[in-house]
């Protein structure tokens, strides 16, 4: 399963004690790995549940190979290989196994048009440290949740609306 959630507010920096928080409201959907991001004006959780790569490197939140995105995604992409090989034939490398790091790449290289390319159930949620933009997708069926709630000055979201 796993769970991901996160807040962006750019008028004050997440608490890391509130993104903390959130993250373990999902501890069920994922008691191999969690971990926290922060910075700016985001912050994301990510509890998870290890099918695909087991390797820690594998674990969320992710930064892509030149820093400049970070994602965390619930899912599973089921033409990841294919993908793989597509971008590995335009130069891309890997570190991981997994779909998540493809799914950074294919973002990067194809930017919002790579969601149409998934085969597969997700929910992502993907930070441009440098845009200071955030993207949310979810599959085509919303199998896999995405909850989203706006403030005055925050956008926060999650797996589930408890988080």
């Amino acid at each position: 399963m796993c769970g991901l959630t996160g807040i962006i507010d750019f008028r004050a920096r997440p608490e890391q004690a509130l993104v903390d928080a959130m993250t373990a409201s999902l501890s069920h959907r994922g008691p191999d790995a969690h971990a926290v991001w922060l910075e700016g004006p985001a912050g994301l959780g990510h509890r998870r549940l290890s099918i695909l790569d087991l390797n820690e490197r594998a674990n969320q939140p992710m930064l892509s190979a030149d820093g400049r995105h970070v994602i965390v995604f619930n899912g599973e992409v089921y033409n990841f290989r294919e993908l793989r090989a597509e971008l590995q034939a335009k130069g891309a490398r890997f570190r991981t196994d997994g779909d998540t790091e493809v799914v950074l790449c294919a973002f990067q290289q194809l930017g919002t048009a790579c969601f149409a390319r998934l085969n597969g159930m997700f929910a992502i949620a993907i930070w441009d440290r440098e845009a200071q933009e955030l993207t949310l997708a979810r599959d085509r069926f919303g199998q896999k949740p995405l909850y989203v709630a706006r403030t005055e000055s925050a956008v926060l979201f999650g797996s589930e609306v408890k988080s």
